[in-house]
């Protein structure tokens, strides 16, 4: 039996695509829909078949029980005011944006009958649009949630229910906490890959055909689309500011050792980065 009886996609890129795919393959509910603002992406949904594609936000929350917001985390806040009039009474909406105490304060627009409570699946890519969607982009990938406490629990259960059903491992906290994690894990990592392409890009003997893949694996994520990543970094603004400050501060550190021939310091940043690294592959 279906957790629910309709689910809405909407923004459906990349993280929209795969969702629209993966409620699709799995059949998760006996009607599907979803809207993009691009029109390639909604010609390829069409061409899918995979579920019924609108050319209004509104129109395609009409009637669901469950409404999953995928535009970028600027948009929010108007995709919220636009989709209000048409969401129906008891229904859910969430999110996968990843900051989460700024979209918080946008879904404050949405009607009382509805309950918001915010997800942001870690998955995705630095490619966009539907057409670089997958089915199982999802799978043991892990999902937070944020809510407030005072959403109904049957509502947070059927939500866990739904990433469950995606494949995603589950991790609770509030939206500040999660805001500061991500800004470790993600946003910081990608200020800074963009930093350093920028640097190498910058020195007078760079050559694009000489990069290896130690260049290429390093800097694959500032790759990713700049106005979806503008809106991500002004809005977590505060700890990536902080983690940028520490970059700048390691960045200084190895400069020196460097510049002053201290071998031993040199090892030691080396050797302390080298045991932080492995330690992510060995992480569950």
């Amino acid at each position: 039996m279906s957790r629910f009886k309709h689910i809405a996609v909407v923004g459906a890129g990349l993280i929209g695509g795969s969702i629209v795919l993966g409620v699709a393959r799995r059949q998760l509910a006996p009607t599907l829909t979803c809207w993009s603002r691009s029109d390639a992406s909604r010609k390829f949904l069409r061409n899918l078949g995979v579920a019924k594609v609108f050319e209004t936000a509104a129109d395609a929350v009409r009637g669901a029980d469950l409404i999953v917001i995928a535009t970028p985390v600027d948009c929010m806040a108007e995709i919220c005011r636009e989709i209000s009039p048409a969401l129906s009474p008891g229904s859910i909406v969430t999110d996968v944006g990843s900051v989460k105490v700024s979209i918080l304060q946008d879904a404050t627009v949405l009607p009382a009958h509805v309950t918001f409570i915010g997800s942001h699946p870690m998955a995705g890519s630095e490619k966009a649009g539907a057409s670089h969607a997958q089915e199982n982009l999802f799978q043991d990938r892990l999902c937070f949630l944020t809510p407030t406490g005072k959403e109904p629990s049957a509502s947070l259960e059927k939500l866990q229910g739904f990433w469950k059903d995606l494949g995603s491992r589950l991790f609770t906290c509030s939206a500040k906490q999660h805001d500061a994690m991500v800004a470790a894990v993600s946003h910081i990592p990608h200020a800074a890959a963009s930093a350093l392409i920028l640097t190498v890009a910058s020195l007078p003997e760079f050559n694009s055909n000489s990069a290896g893949s130690g260049l290429k694996d390093t800097t694959r994520i500032a790759a990713g689309e700049e106005n979806l990543w503008t809106g991500i970094l002004l809005a977590n603004a505060q700890p990536i500011a902080t983690g940028l400050a520490e970059f700048e501060k390691q960045c200084r550190r190895l400069r020196l050792a460097i510049e002053q021939g201290n071998a031993e310091e040199v090892s030691s940043f080396l050797k302390a980065a080298k045991k932080i690294r492995q330690s992510l592959d060995e992480a569950k």
